[in-house]
């Protein structure tokens, strides 16, 4: 069971701006440039990863700098930011853009989806839930769809994208998510 983070609203919003990097890549953002930006912030992510492992002093600043938005579990471990820096930049690296893209912007909405509908459906649940699984996907379907995806990828990219949510592990599908959802649609190509 996951602790929640004091403002999991805070959390979310910052998962949901995150479909600006898959955004800015459908929309002609240069390759060259959106590798040298993942990398760069995957990179950063890192560093503040060891540095706050290193520095006790620069770890509770960052908890306090993120307004509330970090889990009590990720003060010692790897955050979900953190992956999904790991997860946007594995996508970008291994799958051709035409399917990084809307794969990118499937994890950013696709996975608070599933976690607002699942505390909807079960409030002190803390456990991935079939409602939540039917956020993740009906938001899937939706980013899909509006990427022209056509019914087939969207069909089946959306169902890889749910099971790719449901897998245990805190902040798994933050890499999961992408990677599956890019392989699916380059699969149903």
């Amino acid at each position: 069971m996951t602790l929640a983070a004091p403002h999991e609203g805070r959390r979310r919003a910052l998962h949901l701006a995150s479909a600006s990097l898959g955004l800015a890549a459908q929309a002609g953002a240069p390759h060259n440039m959106m590798t040298a930006f993942l990398l760069a912030l995957a990179a950063l992510a890192l560093l503040l990863e060891g540095l706050r492992r290193r520095r006790p002093s620069l770890n509770a600043a960052l908890a306090r700098w993120s307004f509330g938005a970090l889990r009590p579990a990720e003060h010692a471990g790897l955050t979900g930011a953190t992956l999904l820096a790991l997860g946007y930049v594995a996508t970008w690296l291994l799958a051709p853009p035409f399917v990084a893209a809307p794969a990118m912007v499937v994890v950013a909405l696709a996975d608070p989806a599933a976690a607002i509908v699942g505390r909807l459906a079960v409030p002190r649940g803390g456990r991935k839930t079939l409602a939540g699984s039917a956020g993740a996907f009906t938001a899937a379907a939706a980013v899909l769809a509006a990427f022209g995806t056509g019914w087939r990828g969207t069909l089946a990219a959306a169902a890889t994208a749910t099971l790719a949510e449901r897998l245990p592990g805190r902040g798994v599908d933050n890499v999961a998510i992408p990677l599956a959802t890019a392989a699916a649609l380059w699969v149903a190509g």
